[in-house]
Protein backbone atom coordinates (compact mmCIF):
# COMPACT_ATOMS: atom_id res chain seq x y z
CA UNK A 1 0.00 0.00 0.00
CA UNK A 2 2.84 2.42 0.74
CA UNK A 3 4.05 1.98 -2.84
CA UNK A 4 0.90 3.61 -4.24
CA UNK A 5 0.02 7.26 -4.76
CA UNK A 6 -3.46 7.74 -3.31
CA UNK A 7 -6.01 10.53 -3.30
CA UNK A 8 -9.00 10.57 -0.98
CA UNK A 9 -11.65 12.66 -2.75
CA UNK A 10 -14.87 13.97 -1.24
CA UNK A 11 -16.75 16.99 0.02
CA UNK A 12 -15.50 19.03 3.01
CA UNK A 13 -15.84 17.36 6.40
CA UNK A 14 -16.56 13.85 5.11
CA UNK A 15 -13.58 12.23 6.85
CA UNK A 16 -10.84 12.16 4.19
CA UNK A 17 -8.05 13.03 6.61
CA UNK A 18 -9.31 10.48 9.14
CA UNK A 19 -9.18 7.69 6.57
CA UNK A 20 -5.73 8.78 5.41
CA UNK A 21 -4.35 8.69 8.95
CA UNK A 22 -5.87 5.25 9.50
CA UNK A 23 -3.97 3.97 6.47
CA UNK A 24 -0.76 5.58 7.71
CA UNK A 25 -1.22 3.67 10.95
CA UNK A 26 -1.51 0.45 8.95
CA UNK A 27 1.74 1.26 7.13
CA UNK A 28 3.54 1.92 10.42
CA UNK A 29 2.15 -1.31 11.86
CA UNK A 30 3.37 -3.24 8.83
CA UNK A 31 6.87 -1.84 9.40
CA UNK A 32 6.71 -2.62 13.15
CA UNK A 33 7.09 1.07 13.95
CA UNK A 34 5.14 3.19 16.48
CA UNK A 35 2.84 5.75 14.92
CA UNK A 36 2.42 9.18 16.46
CA UNK A 37 1.94 12.63 14.96
CA UNK A 38 4.35 15.47 15.62
CA UNK A 39 4.43 19.11 14.54
CA UNK A 40 7.68 20.33 13.02
CA UNK A 41 8.71 23.52 11.27
CA UNK A 42 10.20 24.12 7.84
CA UNK A 43 12.37 27.18 7.30
CA UNK A 44 11.21 29.00 4.18
CA UNK A 45 12.33 32.05 2.27
CA UNK A 46 16.06 31.64 2.88
CA UNK A 47 17.01 29.74 -0.26
CA UNK A 48 18.03 32.93 -2.06
CA UNK A 49 19.76 34.42 0.93
CA UNK A 50 23.16 32.79 0.63
CA UNK A 51 25.17 32.49 3.81
CA UNK A 52 23.98 35.74 5.35
CA UNK A 53 20.46 34.53 6.10
CA UNK A 54 18.93 37.60 4.47
CA UNK A 55 16.17 37.15 1.95
CA UNK A 56 16.51 38.41 -1.61
CA UNK A 57 13.04 39.31 -2.84
CA UNK A 58 14.04 38.80 -6.49
CA UNK A 59 16.04 35.66 -7.19
CA UNK A 60 18.14 36.40 -10.28
CA UNK A 61 18.78 32.72 -10.96
CA UNK A 62 15.11 31.91 -11.44
CA UNK A 63 13.57 35.27 -12.20
CA UNK A 64 10.96 34.59 -9.52
CA UNK A 65 10.06 36.46 -6.39
CA UNK A 66 10.96 34.40 -3.37
CA UNK A 67 8.64 33.94 -0.43
CA UNK A 68 9.10 35.90 2.78
CA UNK A 69 11.37 34.39 5.39
CA UNK A 70 9.72 32.47 8.17
CA UNK A 71 8.68 29.06 9.37
CA UNK A 72 5.91 26.81 8.12
CA UNK A 73 4.51 24.09 10.36
CA UNK A 74 4.02 20.60 9.03
CA UNK A 75 2.94 17.19 10.28
CA UNK A 76 5.41 14.37 10.72
CA UNK A 77 5.64 10.74 11.79
CA UNK A 78 8.12 7.93 11.21
CA UNK A 79 6.39 7.04 7.93
CA UNK A 80 5.31 10.40 6.46
CA UNK A 81 5.51 14.16 6.33
CA UNK A 82 2.30 16.11 5.78
CA UNK A 83 1.62 19.64 4.54
CA UNK A 84 -1.66 21.56 4.45
CA UNK A 85 -1.89 23.47 1.17
CA UNK A 86 -4.76 25.63 2.47
CA UNK A 87 -2.38 27.25 4.99
CA UNK A 88 0.25 28.19 2.43
CA UNK A 89 -1.42 31.48 1.45
CA UNK A 90 -0.87 30.85 -2.28
CA UNK A 91 2.89 30.42 -1.71
CA UNK A 92 2.72 26.65 -2.15
CA UNK A 93 5.27 26.47 -4.97
CA UNK A 94 7.91 28.22 -2.83
CA UNK A 95 7.21 26.07 0.21
CA UNK A 96 6.96 22.73 -1.61
CA UNK A 97 9.92 23.16 -3.96
CA UNK A 98 12.59 22.23 -1.34
CA UNK A 99 10.31 19.47 -0.04
CA UNK A 100 10.08 17.80 -3.45
CA UNK A 101 13.86 18.13 -3.90
CA UNK A 102 14.74 16.52 -0.57
CA UNK A 103 12.28 13.62 -0.45
CA UNK A 104 12.49 10.36 -2.34
CA UNK A 105 16.04 9.26 -1.60
CA UNK A 106 17.13 6.64 0.92
CA UNK A 107 13.62 5.30 1.51
CA UNK A 108 14.99 1.94 2.63
CA UNK A 109 15.90 3.38 6.05
CA UNK A 110 12.22 3.55 7.01
CA UNK A 111 11.21 0.30 5.37
CA UNK A 112 11.28 -1.94 8.43
CA UNK A 113 11.94 -5.69 8.18
CA UNK A 114 10.58 -6.00 4.62
CA UNK A 115 13.66 -4.20 3.29
CA UNK A 116 12.01 -1.46 1.22
CA UNK A 117 9.31 1.13 1.53
CA UNK A 118 8.45 4.41 -0.12
CA UNK A 119 8.60 7.70 1.68
CA UNK A 120 5.08 9.11 1.97
CA UNK A 121 4.43 12.77 1.31
CA UNK A 122 0.95 13.84 2.42
CA UNK A 123 -0.75 16.90 0.93
CA UNK A 124 -3.98 17.98 2.60
CA UNK A 125 -6.38 20.10 0.49
CA UNK A 126 -4.41 19.23 -2.65
CA UNK A 127 -7.12 20.73 -4.89
CA UNK A 128 -5.61 24.14 -3.99
CA UNK A 129 -2.20 23.37 -5.51
CA UNK A 130 -1.05 25.92 -8.08
CA UNK A 131 -0.03 25.12 -11.64
CA UNK A 132 3.65 25.49 -10.69
CA UNK A 133 3.26 23.05 -7.78
CA UNK A 134 1.65 20.46 -10.04
CA UNK A 135 4.66 20.72 -12.36
CA UNK A 136 6.98 20.25 -9.38
CA UNK A 137 4.94 17.26 -8.24
CA UNK A 138 5.09 15.71 -11.71
CA UNK A 139 8.87 16.11 -11.81
CA UNK A 140 9.24 14.56 -8.34
CA UNK A 141 7.10 11.56 -9.30
CA UNK A 142 9.05 11.03 -12.53
CA UNK A 143 12.45 11.28 -10.86
CA UNK A 144 11.65 9.22 -7.75
CA UNK A 145 9.43 6.49 -9.14
CA UNK A 146 9.37 3.68 -6.58
CA UNK A 147 10.95 5.78 -3.83
CA UNK A 148 8.25 8.39 -3.25
CA UNK A 149 4.53 7.98 -2.62
CA UNK A 150 2.19 10.96 -2.47
CA UNK A 151 -1.05 10.72 -0.52
CA UNK A 152 -3.56 13.54 -0.84
CA UNK A 153 -6.96 14.72 0.26
CA UNK A 154 -8.89 16.62 -2.37
CA UNK A 155 -12.38 17.91 -3.05
CA UNK A 156 -12.09 17.62 -6.84
CA UNK A 157 -10.51 15.13 -9.27
CA UNK A 158 -6.75 14.94 -9.67
CA UNK A 159 -5.24 17.26 -12.32
CA UNK A 160 -4.77 15.56 -15.69
CA UNK A 161 -1.00 16.11 -15.67
CA UNK A 162 -0.43 13.73 -12.73
CA UNK A 163 -3.59 11.63 -12.83
CA UNK A 164 -1.89 8.49 -14.16
CA UNK A 165 0.18 8.14 -10.97
CA UNK A 166 -2.78 8.15 -8.57
CA UNK A 167 -5.53 5.88 -7.37
CA UNK A 168 -8.60 7.83 -6.24
CA UNK A 169 -10.58 6.74 -3.20
CA UNK A 170 -14.08 8.28 -3.02
CA UNK A 171 -15.27 9.46 0.40
CA UNK A 172 -19.00 10.11 0.64
CA UNK A 173 -21.17 11.64 3.33
CA UNK A 174 -22.28 14.91 4.86
CA UNK A 175 -20.06 17.56 6.46
CA UNK A 176 -19.55 15.82 9.80
CA UNK A 177 -17.02 18.38 11.02
CA UNK A 178 -19.53 21.21 10.62
CA UNK A 179 -22.24 19.14 12.33
CA UNK A 180 -19.94 18.46 15.29
CA UNK A 181 -19.08 22.17 15.52
CA UNK A 182 -22.77 23.12 15.60
CA UNK A 183 -23.31 20.70 18.47
CA UNK A 184 -20.34 22.16 20.33
CA UNK A 185 -21.43 25.82 20.13
CA UNK A 186 -24.99 24.99 21.10
CA UNK A 187 -27.15 28.11 21.55
CA UNK A 188 -25.83 30.15 18.62
CA UNK A 189 -26.43 27.44 16.05
CA UNK A 190 -28.93 29.57 14.14
CA UNK A 191 -26.15 32.08 13.37
CA UNK A 192 -23.83 29.46 11.84
CA UNK A 193 -23.52 28.78 8.14
CA UNK A 194 -21.27 26.80 5.85
CA UNK A 195 -20.14 28.26 2.52
CA UNK A 196 -23.15 27.11 0.43
CA UNK A 197 -25.42 28.70 3.05
CA UNK A 198 -23.47 31.97 2.80
CA UNK A 199 -24.01 32.12 -0.95
CA UNK A 200 -27.66 31.06 -0.74
CA UNK A 201 -28.32 33.88 1.73
CA UNK A 202 -26.66 36.32 -0.68
CA UNK A 203 -28.78 35.04 -3.59
CA UNK A 204 -31.93 35.23 -1.46
CA UNK A 205 -31.25 38.93 -0.76
CA UNK A 206 -30.83 39.52 -4.48
CA UNK A 207 -34.14 37.82 -5.23
CA UNK A 208 -35.94 40.01 -2.69
CA UNK A 209 -34.41 43.20 -4.11
CA UNK A 210 -35.44 42.49 -7.69
CA UNK A 211 -33.70 44.44 -10.46
CA UNK A 212 -29.99 45.25 -9.94
CA UNK A 213 -28.91 48.81 -9.28
CA UNK A 214 -25.60 50.68 -9.11
CA UNK A 215 -25.75 50.27 -5.34
CA UNK A 216 -25.13 46.55 -5.81
CA UNK A 217 -21.61 47.20 -7.15
CA UNK A 218 -19.94 48.40 -3.90
CA UNK A 219 -21.89 45.79 -1.93
CA UNK A 220 -20.59 43.01 -4.18
CA UNK A 221 -17.04 44.36 -3.97
CA UNK A 222 -17.25 44.44 -0.18
CA UNK A 223 -18.58 40.87 -0.13
CA UNK A 224 -15.70 39.69 -2.34
CA UNK A 225 -13.07 41.19 -0.07
CA UNK A 226 -14.68 39.44 2.89
CA UNK A 227 -14.31 36.15 1.01
CA UNK A 228 -10.67 36.87 0.20
CA UNK A 229 -9.89 37.81 3.80
CA UNK A 230 -11.24 34.42 4.85
CA UNK A 231 -8.81 32.75 2.43
CA UNK A 232 -11.50 31.36 0.16
CA UNK A 233 -9.88 30.35 -3.13
CA UNK A 234 -11.33 30.78 -6.60
CA UNK A 235 -11.65 27.02 -7.21
CA UNK A 236 -13.50 26.51 -3.94
CA UNK A 237 -15.72 29.54 -4.54
CA UNK A 238 -16.94 28.23 -7.90
CA UNK A 239 -17.85 24.85 -6.47
CA UNK A 240 -19.64 26.36 -3.48
CA UNK A 241 -21.57 28.71 -5.78
CA UNK A 242 -22.51 25.73 -7.95
CA UNK A 243 -23.80 23.84 -4.89
CA UNK A 244 -25.79 26.89 -3.81
CA UNK A 245 -27.37 27.32 -7.24
CA UNK A 246 -28.41 23.67 -7.34
CA UNK A 247 -29.90 23.68 -3.83
CA UNK A 248 -31.28 27.24 -3.85
CA UNK A 249 -35.07 27.38 -3.39
CA UNK A 250 -37.04 30.18 -5.03
CA UNK A 251 -35.07 30.36 -8.28
CA UNK A 252 -37.11 30.07 -11.44
CA UNK A 253 -36.02 27.66 -14.15
CA UNK A 254 -34.80 30.54 -16.31
CA UNK A 255 -32.86 32.18 -13.48
CA UNK A 256 -31.18 28.93 -12.53
CA UNK A 257 -30.28 28.17 -16.14
CA UNK A 258 -28.73 31.62 -16.72
CA UNK A 259 -26.79 31.48 -13.44
CA UNK A 260 -25.45 28.00 -14.18
CA UNK A 261 -24.40 29.20 -17.62
CA UNK A 262 -22.36 31.97 -15.96
CA UNK A 263 -20.59 29.44 -13.74
CA UNK A 264 -19.99 27.05 -16.64
CA UNK A 265 -18.10 29.75 -18.55
CA UNK A 266 -15.70 30.52 -15.67
CA UNK A 267 -12.03 29.81 -16.30
CA UNK A 268 -9.51 28.16 -14.01
CA UNK A 269 -11.98 26.07 -12.00
CA UNK A 270 -10.15 22.74 -12.04
CA UNK A 271 -7.45 21.34 -9.82
CA UNK A 272 -3.90 22.55 -10.32
CA UNK A 273 -4.89 25.72 -12.15
CA UNK A 274 -3.71 29.16 -11.12
CA UNK A 275 -5.40 32.37 -12.21
CA UNK A 276 -3.03 35.11 -13.35
CA UNK A 277 -2.93 38.29 -11.29
CA UNK A 278 -4.94 36.77 -8.46
CA UNK A 279 -4.32 39.85 -6.31
CA UNK A 280 -6.68 41.85 -8.51
CA UNK A 281 -10.11 40.27 -8.03
CA UNK A 282 -11.55 41.49 -11.33
CA UNK A 283 -12.66 37.97 -12.22
CA UNK A 284 -14.45 37.66 -8.87
CA UNK A 285 -16.33 40.91 -9.45
CA UNK A 286 -17.27 39.87 -12.97
CA UNK A 287 -18.65 36.55 -11.72
CA UNK A 288 -20.91 38.02 -9.04
CA UNK A 289 -22.09 40.90 -11.21
CA UNK A 290 -23.10 38.43 -13.91
CA UNK A 291 -24.85 36.25 -11.34
CA UNK A 292 -26.68 39.31 -10.01
CA UNK A 293 -27.95 40.09 -13.50
CA UNK A 294 -28.87 36.45 -14.20
CA UNK A 295 -31.08 36.30 -11.10
CA UNK A 296 -32.99 39.44 -12.00
CA UNK A 297 -34.67 37.98 -15.11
Amino acid sequence: MDGLCLSWRGNPGTGKRTQLLQHLQLVAKGRNLPFSLHTKFLQIGSAAAGSTGEVDENDETTGERTTEAGQFSYESSVVHVGFDVSRMSMQDKNILRPVFLRLGQGSQVLAGPQGRGSRILVLYHAHLLSTESILLLQAALEQNDGDLSVWMTSEIPIPVRVRDWFVEIPVAGADRQFALYKQKVGGIEEHLADWPDVFMRLFARWLRKGEPTLGDVPAIKSFIYELLMRNLRWTECIHFVLDALIMMPGLSWEQRQKALDVVARCEGTGGGQTLPSYRIPILWESLFLQLRSAMSV
